[in-house]
Protein backbone atom coordinates (compact mmCIF):
# COMPACT_ATOMS: atom_id res chain seq x y z
CA UNK A 1 0.00 0.00 0.00
CA UNK A 2 1.45 3.92 -1.05
CA UNK A 3 2.25 5.75 1.62
CA UNK A 4 -0.18 8.72 0.54
CA UNK A 5 -3.27 6.32 1.18
CA UNK A 6 -3.47 6.87 4.50
CA UNK A 7 -5.34 9.37 6.19
CA UNK A 8 -4.15 12.00 8.54
CA UNK A 9 -4.93 10.57 11.34
CA UNK A 10 -2.98 7.06 10.47
CA UNK A 11 -0.22 9.64 9.54
CA UNK A 12 -0.35 10.86 13.17
CA UNK A 13 -0.07 7.10 14.53
CA UNK A 14 2.35 6.11 12.22
CA UNK A 15 4.41 9.11 13.55
CA UNK A 16 3.80 8.33 17.20
CA UNK A 17 4.67 4.89 16.52
CA UNK A 18 7.85 5.86 14.75
CA UNK A 19 8.49 7.93 17.61
CA UNK A 20 7.53 5.44 19.79
CA UNK A 21 10.19 2.93 18.85
CA UNK A 22 13.33 5.69 18.71
CA UNK A 23 12.48 5.42 22.94
CA UNK A 24 12.03 2.13 22.52
CA UNK A 25 15.15 1.57 21.00
CA UNK A 26 16.90 3.55 24.09
CA UNK A 27 15.51 1.58 26.18
CA UNK A 28 16.39 -1.41 25.41
CA UNK A 29 19.89 0.13 24.72
CA UNK A 30 19.13 1.18 28.68
CA UNK A 31 18.76 -2.62 29.43
CA UNK A 32 21.56 -3.92 27.75
CA UNK A 33 23.53 -1.52 29.76
CA UNK A 34 22.33 -1.95 32.85
CA UNK A 35 22.72 -6.11 33.08
CA UNK A 36 26.00 -5.01 31.98
CA UNK A 37 26.80 -3.10 34.70
CA UNK A 38 25.09 -5.33 36.71
CA UNK A 39 27.45 -7.99 35.91
CA UNK A 40 30.46 -5.97 36.44
CA UNK A 41 29.65 -3.70 39.17
CA UNK A 42 28.22 -7.12 41.22
CA UNK A 43 30.77 -8.97 40.40
CA UNK A 44 32.30 -9.47 44.42
CA UNK A 45 28.55 -9.99 45.77
CA UNK A 46 27.94 -12.76 43.17
CA UNK A 47 30.85 -14.83 44.53
CA UNK A 48 30.19 -14.40 48.01
CA UNK A 49 26.50 -15.89 47.57
CA UNK A 50 24.53 -19.34 47.76
CA UNK A 51 22.21 -17.77 44.81
CA UNK A 52 23.21 -16.51 41.23
CA UNK A 53 22.17 -13.52 40.43
CA UNK A 54 24.52 -13.32 37.32
CA UNK A 55 21.08 -14.77 35.72
CA UNK A 56 19.14 -11.87 36.22
CA UNK A 57 22.47 -9.75 34.60
CA UNK A 58 21.95 -11.81 31.30
CA UNK A 59 18.59 -11.58 30.83
CA UNK A 60 18.48 -8.22 31.01
CA UNK A 61 21.24 -8.50 28.71
CA UNK A 62 19.34 -10.69 26.00
CA UNK A 63 16.43 -8.57 26.54
CA UNK A 64 18.31 -5.32 25.69
CA UNK A 65 19.85 -7.01 22.70
CA UNK A 66 16.20 -8.23 21.46
CA UNK A 67 14.24 -4.81 22.14
CA UNK A 68 17.01 -3.25 19.66
CA UNK A 69 16.57 -6.08 16.88
CA UNK A 70 12.83 -6.24 17.23
CA UNK A 71 12.61 -2.18 17.12
CA UNK A 72 13.79 -2.79 13.42
CA UNK A 73 10.88 -4.82 12.71
CA UNK A 74 7.97 -2.36 13.82
CA UNK A 75 10.31 0.26 12.18
CA UNK A 76 10.17 -1.60 8.81
CA UNK A 77 6.20 -2.46 9.27
CA UNK A 78 5.72 1.18 10.20
CA UNK A 79 7.88 2.54 7.39
CA UNK A 80 6.79 0.50 4.62
CA UNK A 81 3.05 0.13 6.01
CA UNK A 82 3.01 -3.64 6.75
CA UNK A 83 0.65 -4.80 8.08
CA UNK A 84 1.55 -8.06 9.01
CA UNK A 85 4.98 -6.93 10.49
CA UNK A 86 3.25 -4.27 12.47
CA UNK A 87 0.78 -7.40 13.73
CA UNK A 88 4.17 -9.21 14.73
CA UNK A 89 5.62 -6.59 16.54
CA UNK A 90 2.52 -5.99 18.82
CA UNK A 91 2.71 -9.99 19.66
CA UNK A 92 6.13 -9.59 20.20
CA UNK A 93 5.48 -6.01 22.91
CA UNK A 94 2.33 -8.44 24.47
CA UNK A 95 4.72 -11.53 24.91
CA UNK A 96 7.94 -9.05 26.34
CA UNK A 97 5.33 -7.33 28.66
CA UNK A 98 4.01 -10.57 30.38
CA UNK A 99 7.42 -12.10 30.38
CA UNK A 100 8.60 -8.51 32.10
CA UNK A 101 5.90 -9.32 34.47
CA UNK A 102 5.85 -12.82 35.26
CA UNK A 103 9.69 -12.07 36.05
CA UNK A 104 9.00 -8.71 38.64
CA UNK A 105 6.44 -11.27 40.41
CA UNK A 106 9.18 -14.02 40.22
CA UNK A 107 11.80 -11.98 41.83
CA UNK A 108 9.41 -10.25 44.26
CA UNK A 109 7.62 -13.40 45.44
CA UNK A 110 11.39 -15.19 46.27
CA UNK A 111 13.38 -12.26 47.10
CA UNK A 112 13.28 -13.64 51.26
CA UNK A 113 14.84 -16.93 49.80
CA UNK A 114 17.34 -14.81 47.61
CA UNK A 115 18.53 -12.88 50.80
CA UNK A 116 19.22 -16.20 52.66
CA UNK A 117 20.83 -17.44 50.14
CA UNK A 118 23.57 -14.27 50.32
CA UNK A 119 23.09 -14.79 53.90
CA UNK A 120 24.47 -18.64 53.89
CA UNK A 121 26.86 -17.73 51.08
CA UNK A 122 28.36 -14.60 53.28
CA UNK A 123 28.46 -17.39 56.11
CA UNK A 124 30.01 -19.95 54.29
CA UNK A 125 32.86 -17.37 52.83
CA UNK A 126 33.78 -16.35 56.13
CA UNK A 127 36.12 -19.84 55.69
CA UNK A 128 37.27 -19.44 53.11
CA UNK A 129 38.70 -15.84 53.30
CA UNK A 130 42.29 -17.06 51.74
CA UNK A 131 41.65 -18.84 48.86
CA UNK A 132 41.51 -17.24 45.73
CA UNK A 133 39.00 -15.08 44.36
CA UNK A 134 37.38 -15.13 48.11
CA UNK A 135 40.00 -12.46 49.08
CA UNK A 136 39.24 -10.16 46.56
CA UNK A 137 35.50 -10.31 47.10
CA UNK A 138 35.45 -10.04 50.67
CA UNK A 139 37.78 -6.73 50.32
CA UNK A 140 36.23 -5.30 47.33
CA UNK A 141 32.82 -5.64 49.52
CA UNK A 142 34.14 -4.27 53.05
CA UNK A 143 35.56 -0.99 51.32
CA UNK A 144 32.61 -0.41 49.37
CA UNK A 145 30.76 -0.45 50.93
CA UNK A 146 32.38 -0.06 54.77
CA UNK A 147 31.03 -3.08 56.64
CA UNK A 148 32.83 -5.36 58.25
CA UNK A 149 32.23 -9.48 58.47
CA UNK A 150 28.50 -11.06 58.06
CA UNK A 151 26.57 -9.31 60.92
CA UNK A 152 29.16 -7.58 62.59
CA UNK A 153 33.23 -7.33 62.61
CA UNK A 154 33.25 -10.22 65.32
CA UNK A 155 32.89 -12.99 62.99
CA UNK A 156 35.79 -12.57 62.02
CA UNK A 157 37.60 -13.47 65.56
CA UNK A 158 36.67 -17.57 65.49
CA UNK A 159 36.73 -18.33 62.12
CA UNK A 160 39.89 -20.02 60.49
CA UNK A 161 41.81 -17.05 59.16
CA UNK A 162 41.80 -15.06 62.55
CA UNK A 163 42.32 -18.21 64.61
CA UNK A 164 45.41 -19.26 62.40
CA UNK A 165 47.18 -15.43 63.30
CA UNK A 166 49.83 -14.99 65.85
CA UNK A 167 47.51 -12.02 67.17
CA UNK A 168 43.49 -13.36 67.83
CA UNK A 169 40.49 -11.02 67.58
CA UNK A 170 42.02 -9.70 64.10
CA UNK A 171 40.11 -8.32 60.95
CA UNK A 172 41.14 -8.10 57.59
CA UNK A 173 42.60 -4.63 56.37
CA UNK A 174 39.96 -3.75 54.18
CA UNK A 175 37.18 -3.98 57.26
CA UNK A 176 39.57 -0.45 58.85
CA UNK A 177 38.15 2.84 58.94
CA UNK A 178 41.29 3.83 57.67
CA UNK A 179 42.20 1.38 55.09
CA UNK A 180 46.75 2.40 55.27
CA UNK A 181 46.38 2.46 59.27
CA UNK A 182 48.88 0.18 60.62
CA UNK A 183 47.48 -2.79 62.77
CA UNK A 184 44.33 -0.94 62.63
CA UNK A 185 42.71 -4.53 62.12
CA UNK A 186 44.73 -6.75 65.27
CA UNK A 187 43.33 -7.10 68.61
CA UNK A 188 39.89 -5.11 67.54
CA UNK A 189 38.31 -5.58 70.85
CA UNK A 190 41.07 -2.49 72.41
CA UNK A 191 40.02 -0.14 69.88
CA UNK A 192 36.36 -1.42 68.07
CA UNK A 193 35.98 2.10 66.52
CA UNK A 194 38.62 1.58 63.90
CA UNK A 195 37.03 -0.77 61.93
CA UNK A 196 33.54 -0.51 60.01
CA UNK A 197 30.27 -1.38 62.61
CA UNK A 198 27.90 -2.90 60.05
CA UNK A 199 28.05 -6.11 58.90
CA UNK A 200 27.90 -6.68 55.30
CA UNK A 201 24.85 -8.42 55.20
CA UNK A 202 22.73 -5.45 56.14
CA UNK A 203 24.78 -3.15 54.19
CA UNK A 204 24.66 -4.99 50.82
CA UNK A 205 20.90 -5.94 51.18
CA UNK A 206 20.17 -2.19 51.99
CA UNK A 207 22.57 -1.62 48.67
CA UNK A 208 20.63 -4.03 46.67
CA UNK A 209 17.32 -2.79 47.81
CA UNK A 210 17.98 0.59 46.76
CA UNK A 211 19.13 -0.20 43.29
CA UNK A 212 16.21 -2.62 42.85
CA UNK A 213 13.77 -0.32 43.54
CA UNK A 214 14.94 2.54 40.93
CA UNK A 215 15.45 0.01 38.39
CA UNK A 216 12.01 -1.73 39.49
CA UNK A 217 10.43 1.51 38.89
CA UNK A 218 11.74 1.91 36.18
CA UNK A 219 10.93 -1.25 34.37
CA UNK A 220 7.79 -0.81 35.31
CA UNK A 221 7.10 2.24 33.27
CA UNK A 222 8.86 0.37 30.48
CA UNK A 223 6.40 -2.39 30.47
CA UNK A 224 3.50 0.34 30.59
CA UNK A 225 5.28 1.99 27.73
CA UNK A 226 5.31 -1.24 25.57
CA UNK A 227 1.12 -0.86 26.16
CA UNK A 228 1.42 1.87 24.18
CA UNK A 229 3.55 0.68 21.30
CA UNK A 230 1.06 -3.13 21.18
CA UNK A 231 -2.13 -0.43 20.83
CA UNK A 232 -0.35 2.04 18.01
CA UNK A 233 0.81 -0.81 16.38
CA UNK A 234 -2.77 -2.48 16.35
CA UNK A 235 -4.55 0.50 15.44
CA UNK A 236 -2.34 1.40 12.09
CA UNK A 237 -2.17 -2.19 10.99
CA UNK A 238 -5.91 -2.47 11.49
CA UNK A 239 -6.24 0.63 9.21
CA UNK A 240 -4.17 -0.80 6.63
CA UNK A 241 -6.03 -4.29 6.42
CA UNK A 242 -9.42 -2.25 6.31
CA UNK A 243 -7.95 -0.06 3.65
CA UNK A 244 -6.45 -2.74 1.42
CA UNK A 245 -10.26 -4.44 1.58
CA UNK A 246 -11.83 -1.28 0.62
CA UNK A 247 -9.71 -1.05 -2.38
CA UNK A 248 -10.07 -4.40 -3.32
CA UNK A 249 -13.86 -3.90 -3.29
Amino acid sequence: MAEGKLGPCMQCVRVMLLVFIVFFWITGAGLLGVGIWGRVQFNDYMKLSDSDYSTACYVLIGTGAFVLLIGFLGCCGALKEKACSLKLFAVILGILFLVELGGSITGYVFRNKIKKGFSDGLNKALNHYERKGFKDSWDGLQSQLHCCGSYNYTDWFFKEWSTGRSSNFSVPQSCCVKQHETNCNVNVTSHPSSVFQKGCYDAATKFFEDKLLIIGGVALGIAVFQLLGVALSCCLASNLQHSSKYELV
